[in-house]
């Protein structure tokens, strides 16, 4: 018979971290990065939320963005029932389907969140003029110290290294077009949502974010079960990494496409 993960073994690990009660964490994960978890999902969701409890918050993303988004083609999400998608992991999906959470109005950056600010980090998503800007759940969290943890992932899965690319106005990030994105709240009534969206295609290397949150002490990291995990301090990744992309607007471009960017941009 095969051992598994417990939630009391998850919770330590998790504290070993740096998680602690009150901290508002945004969680990207992978479950089978972290090895055979008795009760999959629901037990790291449960291991998570008694980390931070009772004042805390965990979020997640509920992305369903996808390369064919235009203003010819608006995206159009459901609160209620639009699922998050396989290629960020089951516990998202688990994680929105749980009584109480709640989820930000976007039709393709959504975030869902459950606990003391929940509320808070979910509401007025709706009216932010890019998908994860200014008044986002991404930089919310940035502004009122929360956290990111990478569970069992990589920086590639750090949704809010395209925060700091929306706020540092890169240019290959967004489209130049507005979008008239539709969602449906948990009345049923449809919303509009006037956004710029991502512009898909050029290639990211955020592992680049690793080692100057390293130097700077912005970024801890320990074993959790089979997965190496990074906690990075959302305000801090911001006064680390912003400058850098203000001074090198291609920072986080991968070199090829880098290279093929600055060919196109010359042109």
């Amino acid at each position: 018979m095969q051992i598994g993960i417990d939630k009391e073994t998850l919770t330590q690990e998790l504290r070993r971290l740096g998680i602690a009660r009150g901290m508002d964490v945004l969680v990207h994960s992978s479950l089978s990065s972290i090895g055979w978890v008795e009760g999959g999902a629901d037990t790291v969701i449960d291991a998570l939320l008694v980390a931070v409890s009772p004042a805390g918050t965990i979020l997640m993303p509920a992305l369903n963005g996808s390369p064919q988004d235009s203003p010819q083609n608006p995206p159009r999400m459901d609160v209620r029932r639009t699922p998050c998608p396989k290629w960020i992991g089951i516990i998202p999906e688990t994680f929105r389907r749980r009584e109480g959470v709640r989820r930000s109005l976007h039709p393709t950056h959504s975030v869902t969140a459950l606990g003391a600010r929940a509320d808070f980090y979910t509401e007025g998503h709706e009216h932010c003029q890019t998908p994860c800007g200014v008044g986002s759940p991404y930089v919310k969290l940035m502004d009122n110290g929360g956290y990111i943890l990478l569970l069992g992932c990589t920086q590639q899965s750090n949704t809010s290294l395209h925060a700091l690319e929306e706020l540092a106005e890169v240019p290959y990030h967004l489209q130049d077009e507005w979008t008239d994105g539709i969602v449906i709240d948990t009345e049923g009534r449809e919303i509009v949502v006037r956004n710029r969206l991502h512009l898909w295609g050029w290639e990211r290397d955020f592992t680049k974010a690793d080692e100057p949150l390293r130097e700077a002490g912005a970024m801890r990291e320990e074993m959790v079960g089979n997965a190496l995990c990074r906690l990075i301090d959302a305000r801090a990744m911001r006064e680390v990494l912003l400058p850098a992309l203000r001074k090198d607007p291609l920072w986080l471009l991968s070199d090829r496409a880098r290279e093929r960017f600055s060919w196109s941009w010359q042109s």
